[in-house]
């Protein structure tokens, strides 16, 4: 309710990062409510809530000591706060000293210095969007000064190369954090090598477990994380191939604004391979997997199913041309030893406690979940037992009691190997156990308030989940005596093939022929007409007096998804004056020729006068009075609950745009 009735604007002015505290000065911009008493209203950050003081007439100030802060993972927003005594809230983003503003290339973000808290940094930041977000993470390598020169000189020698005209455009590929060296990416890397494509690189931490592993092959094409290679290639790179975000290419939560900008936009490929099957939790409501946030127009995402691609179309807002149906490659190579014997625990993680677990770990409902799960293993069993805790909190969880059960170096893919019954509350590794032939129980004891403090949704249910389901203790007990010693149910089977289709063990080979089906291999593939494509997003728009363009056109041939200016190219004529103008969308590369398609540059009706007469509606441009379904349409839009009733009204023949008023009755 009052998110719809106030305009506040709470926006930065000054920031200052101390030794101990942040102290950030804001103004509150209003247009509707001049003289407002802010008293009651406080500054929100994670779980915590921070008193503000007047400084003058306009000018608020806060204060944020760093023993406070207590956040749900690395980072999170800042927000004006306000509750009343019926429970309503109101609750604003900070806005940085420039925002917001529309994303451009060479927009420069914010940045506050970083400052080091015990073993952890401290910083403030600008999103894409102009507002600021406060990390508290650990100290990442890319925070020393020495590591952002290396950066930016890796910067300046790939924009000196690319306007010399002598880049030569590299394909990366990289798993978690840049560590590991076990899933999808692996494969897909160790295929194209084998098939002799060059300029393919695998990043890879040298100090990793898995450094030494690398075949003799392949190590001539690794390159070392956090090298001045690592860097250039980043910048340098038309396409990422990976099991994780764009985030996990350098540095989670960087403070490096170059990084940041070079992940956000789209003149390169974004290859998903997921880590696992991503039927688990919803996509909806987790902005960093859905279309238009977290995923850019330049990505496409490996799928196992139909079942899989409804839920990214449905909940994650995807085309079904962004998602490949190819199977995980990873499972090419899943395989369980024929002793396998080990009881795995791996519960996923629950960000909303991050800053628990680190401070106060024993007290935290993660450590006590795993501890009740291994307290009810049998007696015959617990020589079985190993525990896996979330790469979040692992190196935590390792200071505890648990670090008995926990390995000290190990690869998931050995573990699965040895495991006979996973235990896990709804981790995707629960795909990859079950393809191996392993049983899998679902610990659902506190399902319920995990998810609803995630704020998140479960896929998994009573009815599809492919393994049996603990809702106490002394039922998971009792679970795992029965299937210890027992194999899947065809039942189980059956769900569980509706969820992962393949098992062919052909699953690479699918990707990869979709890569070769590209830009980024011309020559192993035909050439295709631009005249063949289909072009959604072209409409009708309002006259302006500027050039009109079609920003958020989407171009196919036949299933195949094509990228804006690695794919093709647009370029708009007349589309400045009222009257027919022409999009041209010309192939790049693998798409030849060009396509032409007209739309049409019409009068605005966002320029039109609306008078209310009783129930006459009068619309009117200059001189001209507008005709109701000749030149506009309307509808009228309640909001009954804070009293506003607006009509928004749409222009037609040859009026384009819209425009919505306040009004106090209904219109006949």
């Amino acid at each position: 309710m009052y998110n719809r009735l106030f305009d506040f604007k709470p926006r930065a002015k000054s920031i200052i990062v101390k030794k101990d505290r942040i102290s950030i000065d804001f103004t509150i911009e209003t247009k509707k409510h001049k003289d407002y008493d802010f008293n009651g209203y406080c500054i929100n950050i994670g779980y915590n809530f921070y008193n503000f003081i007047k400084k003058s007439e306009k000018l608020y100030s806060v204060d944020i000591p760093y023993d406070t802060i207590s956040i749900p993972g690395k980072s999170t927003g800042i927000f004006l706060f306000y509750k009343d005594d019926n429970e309503f809230t109101f609750k604003k983003k900070l806005l940085s000293m420039t925002g917001p503003h529309n994303r451009k290339k060479d927009h420069r973000l914010y940045y506050s210095q970083v400052e080091k808290y015990e073993n952890h940094s401290i910083f403030v930041y600008e999103t894409w969007a102009g507002y600021l977000t406060l990390a508290y993470r650990e100290i990442n390598n890319t925070d020393s000064p020495k590591e952002k020169n290396k950066i930016k000189l890796a910067f300046l020698k790939h924009k000196l190369d690319f306007k010399l005209g002598r880049d030569k455009p590299s394909i990366l590929l990289f798993e978690k954090f840049c560590e590991k060296y076990e899933e999808s990416a692996k494969y897909v890397y160790q295929k194209l090598i084998d098939d002799g494509c060059e300029n393919v690189y695998f990043i890879l931490d040298k100090d990793s477990e898995y450094y030494k592993e690398v075949p003799k092959k392949y190590r001539k094409n690794l390159i070392d994380k956090h090298s001045f290679k690592h860097y250039y290639e980043f910048f340098n790179a038309k396409a990422f191939i990976s099991t994780e975000s764009m985030n996990h290419s350098v540095e989670l939560t960087t403070s490096n604004e170059l990084i940041r900008r070079r992940q956000m936009w789209d003149d390169y490929y974004f290859f998903f391979l997921q880590h696992g099957v991503m039927y688990a939790y919803s996509l909806k409501g987790r902005n960093d997997f859905v279309k238009g946030s977290g995923f850019r127009e330049n990505s496409f995402v490996v799928v196992s199913s139909e079942r899989e691609a409804e839920h990214f179309i449905e909940d994650g807002k995807f085309d079904r041309n962004d998602l490949i149906k190819s199977g995980l490659p990873k499972l090419d190579h899943a395989i369980r030893n024929e002793d396998a014997d080990k009881i795995l625990i791996m519960p996923t993680s629950r960000n909303y406690e991050y800053s628990i677990i680190r401070d106060d770990t024993e007290n935290s409902s993660y450590y006590n979940f795993s501890k009740n799960i291994i307290e009810s293993i049998p007696d015959e069993f617990k020589d079985k037992i190993v525990f896996v805790a979330h790469p979040l909190v692992m190196e935590i969880l390792k200071k505890t009691d648990l670090a008995q059960y926990m390995p000290n170096e190990f690869s998931y893919d050995e573990l699965l190997k040895d495991t006979r019954l996973l235990i896990t509350d709804y981790s995707s590794i629960s795909y990859d156990a079950f393809y191996r032939g392993s049983n899998v129980i679902f610990a659902w004891m506190e399902k319920k308030a995990c998810l609803d403090k995630l704020g998140l949704e479960l896929k998994l249910n009573d009815e599809n989940a492919f393994a049996d389901i603990a809702y106490d203790y002394d039922n998971l007990r009792n679970l795992i005596l029965k299937n210890y010693n027992s194999h899947p149910s065809e039942e189980n089977i059956r769900k569980y093939r509706d969820i992962v289709e393949y098992d062919d063990n052909r699953n690479t080979e699918r990707f990869i022929d979709f890569l070769y089906d590209s830009n980024l291999f011309p020559e192993k593939t035909k050439k295709y007409d631009m005249k063949d494509a289909e072009v959604i997003g072209i409409e009708d728009r309002p006259y302006t007096g500027k050039s009109i363009n079609n920003p958020n056109i989407k171009v196919s041939i036949g299933e195949k998804k094509l990228i804006r200016n690695l794919d093709y190219k647009v370029k708009n004529l007349k589309n400045k004056a009222i009257g027919t103008a022409t999009c041209e969308i010309k192939g790049i590369g693998i798409f030849s020729d060009c396509k032409k398609v007209d739309f049409e540059i019409k009068r605005n009706i966002g320029k039109s006068k609306i008078k209310i007469d009783g129930e006459d509606l009068n619309v009117s441009i200059g001189e001209i009075k507008l005709t109701k379904d000749k030149d506009f349409i309307y509808e009228e839009v309640d909001y009954s609950e804070v009293g506003i009733k607006k009509i928004v009204i749409k222009g037609i023949g040859e009026y384009s745009g819209q425009k919505g008023i306040l009004i106090d009755e209904d219109i006949e």
